[in-house]
Parts: structure tokens; sequence; C-alpha cells
């Protein structure tokens, strides 16, 4: 199998995060630069265009990040990631829900509230502030539903849920140094100071030009993502 992957991407690390915590070694990661999944090589792999992308050895293909992770616990049962009964798997499920939530909550905020995405878009205070009740209110669920024992979200193995919502965590702070899980947040605030010091958590930094507050030229002869045709190189 190849899972086609973006290094810094939060969406693609929760698989590599997966993969790198279960011990999974025979699938060959093909790392890609944002936008190369609209390639015609990749639309033909995933019309869809999303990373990340797992190919299976029959040729086909695979993508959301949750339904692959699902899709390989299948093949890699042991040690259990999503649950041993149906009660923890309806847990871990609503679990990922709710991180399914607290990405797409942060993107529009972000989006509307950091300096450099102004190069991309015009901003909206009034979208920033009519979401952050419901990115806090996504917060407080995640912090709601966390292991009172810890020291996983889950309780005291790592799983599925440590896997979906560390990415985001990490990206936020590392790439726009907001640090939100603050002590409104205890149990999150302690399980991402834990998480962080694992063998799987580092990753690269944004490398897309939407990291830096003044701007950076993208590689020789290229353009970022988000840039226009025609404008500066």
């Amino acid at each position: 199998m190849k899972l086609y992957d973006l290094a810094w991407g939060p969406w693609t690390r929760r698989v590599t995060i997966y993969i790198q915590e279960k011990g999974i070694t025979d699938i060959e990661i093909v790392p890609l630069r944002y936008g190369e999944q609209r390639d015609p090589e990749m639309v033909a792999k995933n019309p869809l265009s999303f990373l990340p992308t797992l190919e299976l050895e029959d040729g086909r293909c695979l993508f959301d990040s949750l339904a692959i992770i699902e899709y390989l616990e299948e093949l890699y049962p042991s040690p259990n990631f999503i649950g041993r009964d149906p009660i923890e798997r309806e847990r871990m499920r609503c679990y990922m829900h709710l991180c399914n939530e607290f990405f797409n909550r942060c993107m529009p905020y972000y989006a509307n509230t950091l300096p450099q995405f102004a190069r991309a878009m015009p901003q909206s205070p009034a979208v920033a502030e009519w979401m952050k009740p419901f990115l806090d209110r996504t917060l407080f669920g995640l912090e709601t539903m966390a292991s009172n024992q810890g020291p996983f979200l889950m309780g005291e193995t790592v799983s599925v849920a440590d896997c979906a919502l560390y990415p985001m965590v990490h990206h936020n702070a590392e790439n726009f140094d907001d640090h939100f899980l603050t002590d409104d947040y205890p149990k999150l605030k302690c399980w991402a100071e834990m998480f962080s010091k694992r063998e799987s958590a580092p990753c690269p930094l944004r490398d897309d030009g939407l990291r830096e507050i003044e701007p950076v030229e993208p590689p020789p002869g290229q353009r970022f993502w988000w840039q226009k045709d025609g404008e500066a190189r």
C-alpha cells in the first residue's frame, strides 16, 4: 500500500501518527507538496483531490483520514486502537466526530483572524466572531469527554482519539504560536504536553507561504497554491 502524504498537513498527520503509534511498517509513504493532489495523476486516483489518499495493492484508493484509519484498524487489529466492545467503540467514534468538528471550525476561524491569510483571501472579522463560540463549545466537548485518569484521551493506552486530535493542536501551536489549550481545558492541556514528547509527534512546519507574517518567495519557478496566475513568484 502507498499513503500519499503532506508532511505538515494536520489531516494527513492523523494517519502517519496512527501508523507510527501502531507500529505498521509495510505502507510506503509518498510525500507530496500542497497542491500536487490536484495534479492529473492524483486526480485519477482520488477525484476529490483529498490528502491523505491510501492506494491499495490492487490500485483502488481510499480517502478521508479517519476512514483510512478505521480501514487500517481492521487490517491491523492488534494492539486495539478503537475500542474493545461496542460501548468503547461508540465513545471513540463520538470523540472522532468531535475532532473533525474541531478541525472544521478551526479553519474558518484562523483564516479570518491570522494576518498571513489576508494574502490568500478577503478576511471577515464577523465570521471569526461568529465561529468562536462554536469552536469553544467543541473544545468544551473534547475536554468533557476526555478520560479523567489519562494519560491518553481515552484512558491508559494510546487510541485513535489521540491520533485524530493531536495534529491540529500541534499545527496551531507550532505554526501560528497559538496555544489555545489554556487552563480552561486542564485535561487537554496536560494530554497535549504529554503527547508532544512522543516519537510520532514532531513534524515539519508549513511550507506554503502562509506561516510567516512577512511574505516569502516560493521555490524558484513555482508559485504557492493560493497565488493566482500571473502573481509575482
